[in-house]
């Protein structure tokens, strides 16, 4: 392999490098080194959507589903008229394609982290698709707040652990210089677990970071996967919005679940912003979709009430969400060990 293919990063303290080394000069001189704490195999992290089924139904906006406890959706969407101002959302993902309408000038570069990547630019859909959730004039949940692409992964929407290390390193920095410390971070993609993706998130989360990571599309424990396995981020399950039984919110059939989860939120067949042209519009499923939902009513609730610690702000979230409203049977054993807990918004 190209052995000047190196790459740095430094969070908080924790400082590692990545790179190809033959397997003795990884196992034992790096391993044994003094200082040296932990040496993992680099892996690939990838975006968290499905290929929506092919099934002809109208898709219900996820936006209807979190401003009310009623299942019966009443086609309105009720926020505070702070609507996430003066709060940045960094979106780790696939970039962003800045110029679309949705966004209104509010979506800015934060860069390009992944091999052979030249622009922080959306050639996948993805991140484009998250940022709209986030915050589209049309599709956002928080629709003054700002998106800033932070791109880690290529244009097949895949990325190694190292190109993900690179752009949260980035994060912080730029969070730390900045004078408005209204920070979250979105991040919809996942790979195996590892020690040092958790170690970066915590790290970022220590800063006063709000970190929200998609749970997983396995229908599996999300403790197996990173980041979804970090306690200190906000991990999140997905719903399917169309309840079947006109009292509860079914688990979306691919979901993870378990103890890491710590909330669910719309995530079947959501609308939003596409990368095609400026006015495109894409339609996924997934964790993905589930997680910006999230993320923009943490900004919702900055933009109201003022910044808390990612601690708070978990609990926040938990004291506003719908309880005891999710049906897990559409996935075998998710019933245990998850939260029951279903996001909405701050009232208006």
């Amino acid at each position: 392999k190209d052995t000047n293919y190196v790459k740095d990063f430094s969070v908080d303290g924790f400082y590692g490098y990545s790179g190809w080394f033959t397997k003795d000069m990884a196992t034992n001189t790096i391993k044994n080194k003094d200082g040296t704490l932990v040496v993992e195999k680099d892996v690939i992290m990838k975006i968290n959507y499905v290929v929506p089924r092919t099934i002809q139904r109208k898709p219900e906006p996820g936006l209807d589903r979190i401003d009310q406890s009623k299942v019966a959706l009443d086609k309105k969407f009720a926020f505070p008229d702070s609507a996430g101002q003066d709060v940045n959302v960094f979106i780790v993902d696939t970039g962003i394609r800045k110029t679309h309408e949705e966004f209104e000038g509010r979506a800015k570069s934060g860069g390009a982290f992944c091999d052979g990547c030249t622009s922080d630019d959306d050639g996948h859909g993805h991140g484009t698709q998250v940022a709209g959730i986030v915050a589209g004039k049309t599709f956002g949940v928080s629709k003054k707040s700002i998106v800033i692409a932070i791109k880690v992964l290529n244009d097949t929407g895949e990325g190694t652990m190292s190109d993900l290390l690179s752009g949260l390193t980035s994060v912080l920095a730029q969070h730390q210089n900045a004078t408005n410390k209204n920070t979250i971070v979105s991040m919809s993609l996942g790979g195996p677990k590892t020690y040092a993706i958790n170690s970066a998130v915590k790290a970022l989360t220590h800063a006063g970071v709000h970190v929200v990571v998609a749970a997983g599309n396995d229908a599996d424990d999300a403790c197996n996967i990173s980041p979804a396995s970090e306690p200190s981020a906000i991990t999140v399950g997905a719903v399917d919005i169309e309840p079947t039984d006109n009292k509860t919110n079914n688990i979306a059939y691919f979901s993870n679940f378990g103890k890491c989860v710590d909330i669910f939120a719309p995530g079947v067949h959501i609308k939003s912003a596409g990368n095609q042209d400026d006015n495109a519009t894409l339609i996924f499923s997934g964790t993905s979709q589930a997680t910006p939902h999230v993320s923009g009513t943490i900004a919702l609730i900055i933009a109201k009430e003022g910044n808390k610690s990612p601690a708070d702000m978990a609990t926040a979230l938990k004291t506003l969400s719908t309880t005891n409203a999710i049906n897990f049977d559409a996935v075998l054993g998710a019933e245990k060990d998850s939260p029951n807990n279903l996001l909405r918004v701050p009232a208006a």
